[in-house]
Formats: C-alpha cells, structure tokens, sequence
C-alpha cells in the first residue's frame, strides 16, 4: 500500500477486550469510538500489521512501532492522503 496515506482502523468489540492493554498507546477515540489511525496497513496472512508515528498516537510511542493483530479483529479500513487525512469520516 501507498507511503502516502494513512489508515483508519475499526476492530470488533472483542478484539478491544481481548487486547485493551496492548493497543492503549496505539488506542484512539472519536464520535464513532475506539480506533487506530496509522501510516502502513498491510495484510500478511492471519494477521495485519499496523506501523504507527509518534505524532500519530499523541506521542504516547517514542518512536516508530509495527504491530500485528489478527486479520478477524478486523472490522472496519479508511484509508485517504496525508495531505486529505480528515477524509477518513472518524479521524479527528
């Protein structure tokens, strides 16, 4: 996927439960709950990987981070521009 965009990431109730203390840095929250927001969304198998910015996150990270999450934890993807990011509908 493009190095130009950012990604919105949605995941089932369950998959919040199930990782709440390991998402917290990366945890986001709007008018439509709890999400990601990313710079790298990529499919590897059963699983994805997000890459995350510090900027991305509050700084709550010092540096760049990569997670992998399940694929089925998965329920929702925006993806737009840097340039255009406030087009992903939840991303404040």
């Amino acid at each position: 996927m493009s190095t130009d965009n950012n990604y919105g990431v949605i995941l089932f109730d369950d998959a919040w439960k199930i990782l709440a203390n390991e998402l917290k840095p990366y945890e986001q929250s709007g008018p439509i709950g709890k999400y990601l927001y990313c710079k790298n969304f990529q499919v590897l198998g059963q699983f994805v990987e997000l890459t995350f910015t510090p900027s991305q996150v509050d700084n709550r990270i010092k540096e760049e981070m990569s997670i992998w999450i399940p694929y089925s934890f998965v329920k929702f993807i925006a993806t737009a521009t840097e340039k255009n990011e406030k087009a992903i509908g939840f991303i404040q």
